[in-house]
């Protein structure tokens, strides 16, 4: 009977952690995620700038696109002060606001561009194909390809350790994104 007492007792004890089994478990969880952290919070950050990239680089190819098929102009626009892009579809025959497509990059990225020289003009040099003075522009052409007076380059970046760009690609046939050199 006393055997079976002890047996009770032990069986009883094994069924449940201590509190010290407890506690030690809690600190080696804070000291792992302590580690974890850091890395963990790099990783996220870069996520929004890939993400970005991806955004804008679709929009690309679906300017392109659009400009194909509906055998019209097709402007991707950028403007880095507001950190904004969007589409504008140029031709006589679109109606605006339908066509119209403009988008707010995440709060941590920012967009640069080379200082813009040539700017995109109509056939006729006579306007500057409803863009406002100074905004830069990717212009599709309805043949597929982009005008030679197009962005070259857009760099994300978000804050001072990573940036992407994107470049047209070397056959010159759509854009890429490609890591950027910060110490350029």
């Amino acid at each position: 009977m006393r055997a079976s007492r002890h047996a009770d007792r032990l069986r009883r004890r094994a069924r449940g952690f201590t509190l010290v089994e407890l506690v030690l478990v809690m600190v080696l969880l804070t000291v792992v995620a302590s580690l974890v952290a850091p890395r963990m919070s790099s990783f996220f950050r870069g996520r929004a700038l890939s993400a970005e990239a991806q955004r804008f680089l679709s929009l690309t190819h679906y300017a392109q696109s659009r400009a194909v098929a509906e055998g019209v102009p097709v402007l991707l626009w950028i403007d880095p002060r507001r950190s904004a892009y969007g589409l504008e579809v140029q031709g006589a025959h679109s109606t605006g606001a339908d066509h119209d497509v403009t988008y707010e990059a995440d709060p941590s990225v920012t967009l640069q561009l080379p200082a813009v020289t040539d700017a995109p003009v109509s056939e006729d040099d006579d306007e500057r194909l409803g863009l406002p003075e100074n905004l830069a522009a990717i212009r599709f052409t309805p043949d597929g390809y982009f005008d030679e007076v197009s962005v070259r380059q857009i760099i994300l970046r978000q804050g001072d350790e990573a940036a992407l760009e994107i470049a047209p690609k070397p056959n010159r046939l759509g854009y890429e994104i490609r890591p950027y050199n910060v110490a350029r």
